[in-house]
């Protein structure tokens, strides 16, 4: 009887899935008010005069792709770079470190800019500036910023950012470098006990870089104080290292090869007393500490803040990436016949492969527009949200640029394969994205652990009936029921796993039994975890196009909504498994969603060089000297231009 019961049940979902219509999710009248130029004026987030002055300025020779130097040369193209960036006048006013705390959207847009011409250049001024500038500005006081910040700015001190070690990578709190407090001298005594404690990955240490943010273990009158952060010169004014610091340079890397990475060791490097950076916890001349942060892991917290900024730029990066290398592989495929006259961006297949990232690429953009309002624009930041989000955005940025670069890559043909057309390049470049500034997966489980540590969540209850939304049969998806089954995704995940902590934390022996329980818990749901970390992002970044379309002028409103949907329904095909388990969708509606997205496909990527997704390409605002892939303008003449 049961093997019966389950044979009908099959056959009518089977049936279901055949009768299965295509319901609609674009709008025709949408395609047509797409504007470009209203939808760039959105995507731009700020300061349009300064990304266009640093766009001018990235036309000159230097900045055009080489990709026949030698390791050296290309380091030496990179420092060369840069010294033309710092020495650059942006409407009368340069690029200044100060900005970092000044004018943080002036000092991220101004870096931003450089990822469009060459990552190796972006990373090595993100350290320099963002890492090394950017801790001197936030953790120091006058003494430091008079001394060392006129110096940055110029490059006549290189910076490098000495937190990550041979042994802790992600474990910040664990790191072994050690600072002891010398009373009699009144200097700090920096110094790597172990092989697994010397600074590893060190970028701009391996040649150029003269001084280093150390992150170290403070000791001060035999007491431990925790992680603080000391400015220790590596190299003298000529080049030479300074006595008692050891740097091994890495040599070749599989990408990212302008950057001189390397490995730091300290044999009781001593340091003045003047070079802890004191804002927010001091050493007198005695030898007493004081802090106005009472706590070792409250003042670390606030020592690893400014990596914020950091992961900001790194997700920002990992976008601009998005928006090139859709533009070229569109491009390409609006020109490129194959089988007789058929272009090949007329190939569902191929819509199916671009699309998609196309709508990741403005959804991931709108939200790094939100982060930055949340962390720069807010006279007092929520800084539990800027966390969430700057963690969650960073990894399903990066995440998503390895698909997206992957699918442009392979729908280029060898092409895509060809440096001279940019994909492959930023590939292998980028490709550090997903775990340095924090590792992806450590990223997404913090953004779980924010929200099940969020006293609202004991009050959501999972979702029921009432949240399905019925796909198959119906003639039209709004935008509003794909973020309701987004938003029913997250819930879901979040009530299985506070209730699995809560199972299994229920009936122990005190309050420490019981958290041991629940972490336990929390660790053998990792996978889950992660998942909802990414439910998160796109349930937030959906909610973020939306309103964006609600607010926006017509023709860039008209761009965000078709996106907006296509960017839902592909979400959530790919979560297709976890909307079945939990009767989220039942299989007609899965084939109803599948038809819905090819048709969504057609009507986006059909048209040759008239098809809507290039306006929607020419939205991003690429300058045509910064795109520099030849199959992007016309691939016939390849070979006579390069």
């Amino acid at each position: 009887m049961e093997g019966n019961r389950r044979l009908e049940v099959l056959e009518r979902q089977l049936c279901a899935v055949q009768l299965a219509e295509a319901p609609e999710l674009i709008d025709a009248a949408a395609l047509s008010a797409i504007c470009p130029k209203q939808l760039q004026a959105l995507l731009v987030h700020d300061n349009p005069e300064l990304r266009s002055a640093v766009f001018e300025f990235l036309k000159g020779d230097i900045f055009k792709p080489n990709h026949y130097l030698s390791l050296m040369e290309f380091r030496e193209l990179t420092l060369q770079r840069l010294q033309r960036f710092v020495a650059a006048d942006f409407g009368g006013r340069g690029f200044d470190v100060r900005d970092y705390m000044n004018d943080p959207r002036r000092f991220m847009a101004g870096l931003e800019c450089l990822s469009f011409c060459d990552y190796s250049m972006a990373i090595k001024a993100g350290v320099h500036f963002t890492l090394c500038g950017g801790t001197i500005c936030k953790l120091g006081t006058a003494k430091h910023h008079n001394a060392l910040l006129p110096k940055l700015n110029t490059l006549e001190l290189p910076g490098c950012f000495g937190m990550t070690e041979l042994g802790h990578g992600s474990n910040v709190m664990g790191i072994e470098t050690t600072a002891v407090y010398d009373a009699p001298r009144g200097e700090f005594v920096i110094t790597t006990p172990s092989n697994e404690a010397s600074k590893y990955w060190i970028g701009g240490s391996g040649q150029h870089g003269k001084i280093c943010a150390v992150f170290a273990q403070l000791t001060v009158g035999g007491v431990w104080q925790g992680p603080h952060v000391f400015m220790v010169r590596i190299r003298d004014d000529s080049g030479r290292l300074m006595p008692g610091v050891r740097i091994k340079d890495h040599g070749p890397k599989m990408g990212l090869n302008g950057v001189d990475n390397g490995q730091i060791w300290f044999d009781s490097v001593r340091v003045p007393r003047d070079a802890m950076l004191d804002r927010y916890a001091s050493v007198d001349a005695a030898g007493t500490y004081s802090s106005p942060i009472p706590t070792v892991s409250a003042r670390f917290g606030t020592m690893v803040g400014g990596l914020t900024t950091g992961r900001i730029l790194i997700g920002q990066g990992a976008v601009t990436a998005c928006m090139i290398g859709t533009t070229i592989a569109l491009r390409y495929a609006s020109q490129r016949p194959q089988f007789g006259d058929k272009l090949i961006g007329d190939y569902l297949t191929h819509q199916r492969r671009l699309l998609p990232g196309l709508a990741t690429t403005y959804a991931l953009q709108l939200g790094m527009k939100q982060l930055k309002v949340a962390a720069f624009d807010a006279a007092k930041p929520d800084a539990k949200l800027v966390h969430v989000l700057s963690s969650g955005l960073k990894a399903a940025a990066t995440w998503s640029r390895v698909e997206v670069l992957q699918q442009c890559r392979e729908c280029c043909g060898g092409m895509g394969f060809l440096a001279a057309n940019k994909i492959g390049p930023m590939k292998t470049d980028m490709d550090v994205d997903v775990t340095f500034e924090g590792d992806n997966t450590v990223m997404m489980q913090q953004v779980a652990r924010a929200l099940l540590d969020d006293p609202a969540t004991a009050r959501l209850n999972a979702p029921g009936s009432w949240d399905r939304v019925a796909l198959a049969g119906t003639p039209h998806v709004s935008a509003g029921q794909l973020h309701s089954l987004l938003q029913a995704h997250e819930r879901s995940l979040l009530c299985h796993l506070r209730d699995a902590m809560a199972s299994a934390s229920s009936g122990k022996g005190g309050k420490g039994a019981a958290a041991a329980a629940a972490a336990a818990a929390f660790e053998e749901n990792l996978d889950l975890v992660v998942q909802l970390g990414w439910a998160h992002v796109e349930a937030r970044c959906m909610g973020y196009m939306l309103d964006e379309a609600r607010s926006a002028p017509g023709g860039a409103a008209a761009g965000v909504s078709v996106l907006a949907q296509l960017y839902g329904a592909t979400r959530i095909e790919a979560r297709l498994a976890h909307y079945l388990q939990v009767g989220l969708l039942n299989g007609a509606d899965a084939a109803a969603l599948r038809l819905a997205v090819n048709k969504a496909c057609r009507q986006l990527g059909s048209g040759g060089p008239a098809a809507p997704a290039l306006k929607l390409c020419d939205a991003f605002g690429i300058p045509e000297h910064l795109l520099a892939a030849p199959i992007a303008k016309n691939w016939r003449e390849m070979g006579q231009t390069l």
